[in-house]
């Protein structure tokens, strides 16, 4: 753009970036809130069993994108088989209510327990290696449990899958609806979140910074760099062995079709789209997915991939850091510091998180 429409372009950026006046951010943050709890509230004045189901959909996607968000965004490890500890908590759970007759609530802590101990398993060997190599070998990983979940059916039934358990109860309760496996699912997201957005200002969360920012540089200051890359990838295989588990109690049924390599590249397209390192794009990037995943199957059918990898590309075109692109926070007193030490641009660029 030349001449005036250049002028108007780069006026209307610079009026965007700039600061908001306090009122002003106030005012934002208010309707920020109530947005969310009316939106979070949807299920119950909605009403049907539809939308409750395509809600909870929402807060496991949500749980998945945020802990896969630990493993890409914060330590910069490309998981392309993401959905495996998903699996695992899901089978954990069908086999232990099935055989074993124990309830969702006992069977939640020890998915995500085999979860973790697969996830050291295979990580110790496996983040020795970068880049490519890495994504390769995660990619077999997934593989690997979707190849044992189709073939061993003494334990997963193979493709007819495992149900037939009874449905959890809490204080007489009993979970049949998806809009009774709402309240858990929202909590999920919400304690995942509340989690991940801690660790990320916190020492390990600043070691995963610098990992992903430069490997060599970080083993050169002192960091154990396999030993943190480990504590990301078992982090993050808590909330996917946790999400696999509701899943599989809401479902009634699993089997291996809900563990394809296309739901782990669904999981990355996740994090990606809402913005790698951020808690919130997470969040933002499933409801975008499982909204435009609804919409497609029930209007394109057989096209829905198509046209949801050519709005990625859209997306990643004119958005590359996403859709909530992730913006430190910047302390206070750091910026009384440098407006001490007569550095106005570099407040400005502070206070914009850039």
């Amino acid at each position: 753009m030349t001449g005036g429409a250049g002028r108007a372009w780069g006026a209307l950026r610079a009026g965007w970036r700039a600061p908001l006046p306090p009122r002003a951010r106030l005012g934002l943050r208010a309707a920020t809130v109530v947005a969310c709890v009316g939106f979070a509230t949807a299920p119950y004045w909605l009403g049907g069993s539809y939308y409750p189901d395509i809600w909870v959909d929402m807060a496991l996607w949500a749980t998945v994108g945020l802990g896969l968000n630990v493993v890409i965004g914060f330590a910069g490890l490309l998981d392309l088989g993401y959905m495996a500890f998903y699996a695992i908590g899901g089978y954990v759970f069908a086999n232990a209510a099935l055989y074993h007759g124990l309830t969702l609530w006992e069977t939640l802590p020890l998915g995500a327990g085999l979860a973790v101990i697969a996830s050291a398993v295979i990580g110790f060997p496996t983040l020795r290696v970068r880049g490519d190599y890495l994504a390769i070998m995660t990619l077999g990983f997934g593989g690997i449990v979707y190849v044992a979940a189709k073939n061993l059916t003494l334990v997963t039934g193979g493709d007819n899958g495992l149900y037939g358990w009874r449905a959890p109860t809490l204080l007489g309760i009993q979970f049949v609806q998806p809009l009774d496996f709402y309240p858990l699912a929202l909590g999920l997201v919400v304690v995942t979140a509340l989690v991940t957005t801690g660790l990320r200002g916190s020492r390990i969360g600043r070691a995963w910074v610098c990992i992903k920012d430069d490997e060599l540089a970080a083993a050169a200051s002192g960091i154990a760099v396999i030993r943190y890359k480990l504590y990301a990838y078992m982090l993050g295989s808590v909330w996917a062995g946790l999400a696999g588990a509701i899943f599989a109690a809401k479902q009634s049924l699993i089997s291996p079709q809900s563990f394809t390599f296309n739901a782990s590249f669904f999981a990355v397209a996740i994090v990606v789209l809402g913005g790698m390192g951020s808690p919130a794009g997470a969040i933002v990037g499933a409801i975008f997915y499982v909204v435009i995943a609804e919409w497609l199957s029930a209007y394109t059918g057989t096209l829905s991939g198509v046209i949801f990898a050519a709005l990625l590309l859209v997306v990643v075109l004119f958005r590359p850091a996403g859709l909530i692109p992730y913006r430190p926070r910047v302390p206070r007193r750091r910026l009384r510091r440098a407006e001490r030490a007569g550095l106005p641009g570099a407040t400005d660029d502070y206070r914009l998180g850039v």
